[in-house]
């Protein structure tokens, strides 16, 4: 999953899930118990998101932080 992707399809604010993104029909599948959903730094940000239960590649970590979201 790609921050240009999810910057088009959430709201400023939101808090993005594994389970969320399911929900939203943007991944296919959760394997196992532990969510296996990496975010990657493609494109640009103009929002604020929670990520939770996501990993992510450093690009994606820097861009997330860079514009005030928070990743638990």
């Amino acid at each position: 999953m790609n921050l240009d992707v999810l910057d088009k399809k959430f709201k400023d604010g939101e808090k993005i899930t594994p389970n969320l993104l399911l929900k939203r029909k943007l991944i296919s599948k959760i394997k196992g118990k532990i969510p296996l959903v990496k975010i990657l730094g493609r494109g640009e940000l103009s929002k604020k998101f929670t990520i939770e239960e996501c990993q992510l590649s450093e690009s994606a970590r820097k861009k997330i932080e860079k514009v005030g979201g928070k990743i638990i």
